[in-house]
């Protein structure tokens, strides 16, 4: 009997020095070992666009029309270019190209337009100096002549007896109601009253 209990409290004991041993037996530390990742905070770059910039429709009508053109500064350093005619005449850039692509045709005969002084107004009708007619235009004393040019319809070479169109560009420089008419003959022939007219009457303010 008392061996047994010698032997149970021996058993205890062993027990209770192995469950001291797992609880303060501690391993060995963990090392994060992990490289952190760098945080890129600069926002995509995107390529920036090279826009090419569009030419001066002004500036290239006139120069596609054989017209001298020039840029120039006013007072203030501001950049504008002119036409200059071959009769020595010169206005700026953008007047001459609207009043040529805005330029009044046969439609206009006969009617009246509102315009002010300085004005650039263009008038464009259909010649075929081939046939020996021409438009024999008169303008009113309150109307400049700064060109006038012929251009002829596009044709494949050796086509003869084509036509094509003159444009008069005409500046309002007195107030008043003040004309441009025309006439389509023959230089050398008389006027006889039946011939074709055109006649454009600004009202100049």
């Amino acid at each position: 009997m008392v061996r047994n209990v010698i032997l149970g409290a021996l058993a205890l004991l062993c027990c209770a020095c192995l469950l001291g041993a797992g609880c303060t037996t501690t391993g060995p530390a963990q090392t994060n070992t992990t490289t952190p990742v760098p945080v890129n905070t600069t926002a995509p770059v995107t390529p920036t666009e090279t826009v090419i910039g569009m030419p001066n429709p002004a500036a290239a009508w006139c120069q596609e029309q054989g017209y001298g053109y020039e840029t120039r500064k006013d007072a203030a350093g501001n950049e504008y270019g002119v036409c200059i005619f071959g009769n020595g005449t010169e206005a700026d850039e953008w007047a001459v190209y609207r009043a040529a692509t805005g330029a009044f045709n046969e439609t206009a005969n006969g009617t009246a337009v509102n315009a002010t002084v300085g004005d650039i107004v263009g008038i464009s009708l259909r010649e075929n100096p081939t046939t020996g007619y021409l438009w024999n235009a008169t303008l009113s004393s309150g109307l400049t002549l700064l060109n006038d040019t012929y251009t002829v319809d596009p044709h494949s070479e050796g086509m003869v007896g084509v036509g094509g169109t003159h444009l008069w560009l005409v500046r309002a420089d007195a107030a008043g109601n003040q004309t441009f008419s025309a006439v389509y003959k023959r230089p050398w022939e008389n006027t006889t009253g039946t011939e074709d007219t055109f006649s454009l009457t600004l009202k100049v303010a």
